[in-house]
């Protein structure tokens, strides 16, 4: 049914996406496991919740990128009731007879990115949650798109898996890069009556074209940089021109969001120290700007991902940051790519990360620069990459040993199978898969990786849930997550013995389906696993 309103441009995205994840980003991960080990209640209420929307179908809130497109449209001249971002529920309310272009945001539409690649691999196999939230909203798409014969424009990081499928899938064109000048060009095409091209790239967008978001974003995220100067070949990021931000304008989509009732802003950046820099020296002036601005406001802010060599090279810059936000009260949890602990890896595909040192002196850094941030009050989760492109044993060993060097220090350990990621310079490599990639050293390797982990979960599972707004949510969260640690220390032996035989039983797990009487035995669980933490402490 055609609602009261009908616009010409709806964005959308699925819902891996278009929602708040109860507030705490993190359970965005969670999104990367196969669908049969998330019960179908614990995706729809703590994970993955909707967005509310409102009489018209327009979202409330919105992920960052359809906010920036939405501004590039106003920008370009649309009017405001021309343009609608709208989640997936509500889009029978927004889409009729006079909607000409549709488009999607899509981030990992077919669970093919690092995370969900490896979550997949090591549960034993089976569609990622965000593939099962990208096809249901394709199969709400397709006979609407049958009915009203609009545009299907799709965008986002994740168009890459989606160029086997294209014609497949209904879409008329993929827009790869940035979309703030394509987007709207593809708009009035299609208003025009013109036909799509199948493919665009919307490349580099210069900074002064690039406007501010108007309305509210997922989670209370803002954008500070864009691109990366340090070039690693595995990496898409890097393959955009590097730039800050106007202060001005961070400021003022901060301002956004606060007004909409956040109080953390969440900065996306490849590296938050390097705001305002050229090239790779940091800006001391411009980080300790955005500081002041952003605590102006009334707001505490934190990094997405941050890089262990600036945090070296800006320690004092990073503990004034960190002195102006309160992390030694509320620590904040930053991704940062450990990557691997082989210099000669580190030589071969990532020779800019540790810069301004050399590749030999990659561990010290890691370990170095983790210290420095658990000592300002960063808890990150340190990511590395398995199965690069002539990996050999002498490398694992190397990441063993940096591995053991971090025992005790406050972080996450996340091994990632290598994936050719599209618009990198390894596009053309091949997956890494567990059985053609991995040999004992390996799994050796992961072990240690989970048992860091388990360690120090069990020590900032409080941090973690103290970001879930919802209390049923956070319920939710924690007992399946404290259920994950239970499981995987009960199988520790049976995963050094045989781990292919223990992906054989994981491939036979199927939750997804679990009644409301399973769940409230999982919240049970998880409360008694909770006082028996808090008895041990």
């Amino acid at each position: 049914m055609v609602g009261a309103m009908a616009y010409r441009i709806v964005l959308t995205s699925d819902r891996a996406t278009m929602t708040d994840y109860s507030g705490a980003d993190w359970l965005g991960f969670l999104l990367c496991l196969p669908y049969r080990l998330v019960p179908r209640y614990v995706l729809a209420r703590a994970l993955a919740p909707p967005i509310g929307a409102d009489r018209d179908g327009r979202a409330k809130l919105a992920p960052y990128a359809l906010r920036k497109l939405e501004a590039s449209l106003y920008a370009s001249g649309f009017r405001e009731e021309e343009v609608a971002i709208v989640p997936p529920e509500a889009l029978d309310r927004a889409v009729g007879p006079d909607t000409v272009i549709l488009g999607l945001h899509v981030l990992d539409p077919l669970g093919l990115a690092p995370v969900s690649h490896t979550l997949r691999s090591l549960a034993g196999g089976g569609p990622s949650c965000t593939e099962l939230l990208f096809l249901n909203l394709m199969r709400v798409l397709r006979p609407l798109k049958a009915r009203y014969g609009f545009k299907l424009v799709v965008g986002g990081p994740g168009t890459w898996q989606l160029r086997p499928f294209r014609e497949k899938l209904g879409i008329d064109c993929l827009v790869h890069g940035e979309g703030e000048l394509v987007f709207p060009e593809l708009c009035r095409m299609a208003l025009e009556g013109r036909d799509l091209p199948p493919e665009v790239d919307g490349g580099s967008v210069p900074v002064e074209k690039i406007p501010a978001i108007r309305d509210p974003s997922r989670t209370g995220l803002v954008q500070i940089t864009r691109g990366c100067p340090r070039r690693c070949q595995f990496c898409s990021p890097t393959m955009f021109n590097f730039r800050s931000m106007p202060l001005d304008m961070v400021l003022a989509e901060a301002e956004v969001n606060v007004r909409a009732g956040f109080k953390h802003i969440g900065l996306i950046t490849e590296d938050g120290l390097l705001y305002g820099a050229k090239g790779i020296k940091v800006n001391p002036r411009a980080v300790i700007s955005l500081a002041r601005g952003l605590k102006g406001l009334g707001a505490k802010a934190g990094f997405c991902h941050l890089s262990f060599s600036t945090v070296v090279a800006a320690k004092e810059v990073l503990a004034e940051w960190a002195h102006t936000f309160g992390y030694d009260v509320e620590p904040e949890l930053p991704q940062v790519g450990l990557e691997t602990g082989s210099p000669r890896l580190i030589r071969r595909y990532m020779a800019g990360k540790p810069r301004p040192w050399k590749p030999e002196d990659w561990p010290w850094l890691v370990v170095e620069g983790t210290g420095i941030l658990n000592d300002n009050g960063l808890l990150p989760c340190n990511t590395m990459i398995l199965g690069l492109p002539g990996e050999n044993d002498m490398d694992v060993l190397a990441t063993l040993d940096l591995v053991e060097q971090l025992r005790g220090y406050g972080c996450w350990l996340f091994p990632l199978l290598f994936v050719p990621m599209g618009r990198s310079m390894l596009e053309k490599e091949g997956f890494a898969y567990l059985r053609e990639t991995f040999g004992p050293l390996h799994w050796e390797l992961l072990l240690k990786c989970f048992e860091h982990d388990l360690r120090f979960s069990r020590k900032a599972l409080d941090v973690l849930a103290r970001r879930v707004r919802n209390p049923l949510a956070r319920r939710m969260a924690t007992s399946y997550i404290n259920m994950g640690i239970e499981v995987i220390e009960k199988v520790r032996d049976e995963f050094v013995r045989d781990p292919y035989a223990l992906l054989e039983k994981a491939a036979r797990i199927n939750v997804f389906s679990a009644g409301l009487r399973d769940l409230v035995s999982l919240a049970r669980w998880g409360l008694q696993m909770a006082v028996a933490h808090v008895r041990r402490a």
